[in-house]
């Protein structure tokens, strides 16, 4: 006979998963759980970097102003970065990437800690 692992569903459910989306006008959104599990609402400012080669953009949280720094705005449940002007200096088509991603932590050397989504991956 098969043995079960039951849990009981005690009717809460957390809200918000944790991916990192963007739109068909360039506006990244940072999910109420990304926000919530990377603590990234307590940076103000968001530098973007592009790897053609493997399709991906790292996200680096910052407080310190620098060139080419994206403001981060927060809302009631998550965050928003304006990156237009990224997708347009990289040539990126946002309707071809538009969705959302899943992704990952990484510290790369020169650059510290950041937040991977790889654009082939949604």
């Amino acid at each position: 006979m098969k043995t079960y692992s039951f849990k009981k569903f005690d009717g809460v459910y957390s809200r918000g998963d944790t991916k990192i989306g963007i739109n068909k006008s360039g506006l990244i959104r940072l999910s109420s759980g990304f926000c919530r599990s990377t603590n990234v609402t307590n940076f103000k400012y968001c530098v973007l970097f592009y790897d053609s080669g493997n399709e991906a953009i790292a996200f680096k949280f910052i407080n310190v102003r620098e060139n080419g720094i994206l403001k981060i705005t927060r809302d009631t449940t998550g965050a928003t970065v304006s990156g237009k002007s990224f997708f347009k200096a990289n040539r990126l088509d946002l309707k071809t990437y538009s969705g959302r991603y899943d992704w990952e932590k990484q510290t790369i050397p020169d650059i510290g800690e950041v937040f991977i989504i790889e654009l082939g991956k949604k």
